[in-house]
């Protein structure tokens, strides 16, 4: 098999803006309007000047290969006037609490939350979200919809707060059918090199032969690499599930849940992507995971959805949890995609944690009692 071209490395470059409609205006200017941002923070002025002069902005950003803008995922420069709008809004929100000729009068506004100008209670949950993971752009949605449902003045508990941002989280969630027999067919897992997608192959057919009882079937294919997990043949013998190295006769009528194990690919490489789905449609109806390792940082996850979406893309598996304490940050996979979240898993062990996805279980984790 030839080789795939390897794509040279991905060019990443600053560009420093007064204003949300001026980093836009830069970016679509020089990368054009498929660009991909990966970070945005604030450049915030110097001194006493900071009491009269909104920050500057720092974003990241990077020219994909030339394919269009995915289906499943977000236009990102959208994505970036909504982060830049809401960093603004809450500068302003903070400018209008200070006390004009007073830096400390300005740190105690910023921090306290408590208060808008005038004495009028304002929203404090915003800042919570922020720190259990949640990036601007998107716990500035919730508190969009907290306002539009609870009007302006928030209740008098934080703890209040917090149950009705949970209410609204819950109602953005995107919902799978119930698991069970549903799942019967052909099941293909795909993703980045070390992501996992072996060991939730593991941890699902552990709990399927095991608890279930189900038959199963495993095919451990060669992608653009060659298939090197041996670790998997060996658990399916444990299992009494027949595996096989090549894709023959297809889905047996004995077995009713049957997987595909693939060689992860650098999401970087878009002649592999192409070649994967090029295989994948030769394999005839299955539905397509695509497993991300949930400890990497949301920008780059979100460029690896992106870059993903190119396959015919069901849901998505998130492992690597026991490394990741801030479970804030799927919500940013769930509202920065179209894609909803079909099972958690956690560390290597097998059965291990392979959980159903659900708001409930992320929202506990998020905010503990």
């Amino acid at each position: 098999m030839k080789a795939p071209t390897q794509n040279p490395p991905v060019q990443v470059i600053p560009f420093i803006a007064e204003s949300a409609p001026d980093a836009v205006a830069q970016i679509r200017a020089k990368l054009g309007p498929d660009a991909v941002v990966v970070n945005v923070r604030q450049l915030p002025a110097d001194g006493l000047a900071k009491l009269w002069k909104s920050p500057r902005i720092e974003v990241l950003a990077y020219k994909p290969d030339g394919k269009p803008a995915a289906v499943g995922i977000a236009d990102p420069l959208s994505e970036l006037k909504q982060e830049l709008q809401a960093i603004r809004q809450q500068l302003a929100s903070a400018n209008a609490g200070a006390v004009a000729d007073s830096p400390r009068g300005l740190t105690q506004s910023t921090r306290s939350g408590g208060a808008r100008s005038g004495g009028v209670p304002s929203w404090r949950v915003g800042e919570v979200l922020e720190s259990s993971g949640l990036m601007p752009v998107h716990a500035h949605r919730v508190m969009e919809r907290l306002q539009a449902s609870h009007g302006d003045i928030p209740p008098e508990s934080l703890a209040e707060e917090l149950v009705m941002a949970r209410s609204a989280l819950t109602g953005l969630w995107r919902h799978l059918p119930e698991l069970g027999r549903s799942d019967r067919g052909l099941h293909v897992l795909v993703g980045p090199a070390g992501a996992g997608k072996t060991t939730c192959i593991c941890k699902w057919l552990a709990q399927a032969r095991l608890i279930e009882g189900r038959a199963a079937h495993v095919w451990r294919l060669d992608g653009s690499t060659a298939n090197t997990a041996e670790a998997l043949s060996v658990y399916c013998e444990i299992l009494g599930v027949p595996t096989e190295r090549t894709w023959t006769s297809g889905v047996p009528l004995e077995a009713d849940l049957c997987f595909v194990d693939l060689p992860g690919v650098d999401w970087r490489n878009s002649s592999a992507i192409h070649e994967m789905k090029k295989l994948i449609e030769g394999l005839g109806a299955s539905r397509v995971h695509l497993v991300l390792n949930a400890a990497y940082e949301v920008p780059l996850l979100l460029a690896q959805a992106r870059a993903f979406s190119a396959l015919p893309v069901d849901d998505l598996i998130l492992t690597h949890l026991d490394e990741e304490p801030r479970w804030g940050k799927i919500w940013n996979v769930v509202l920065g995609t179209n894609y909803p979240v079909r099972f958690l898993s956690s560390a290597q062990n097998v059965p291990g944690d392979f959980l159903p996805a659900t708001p409930e279980r992320i929202l506990t984790r998020q905010f503990p009692a």
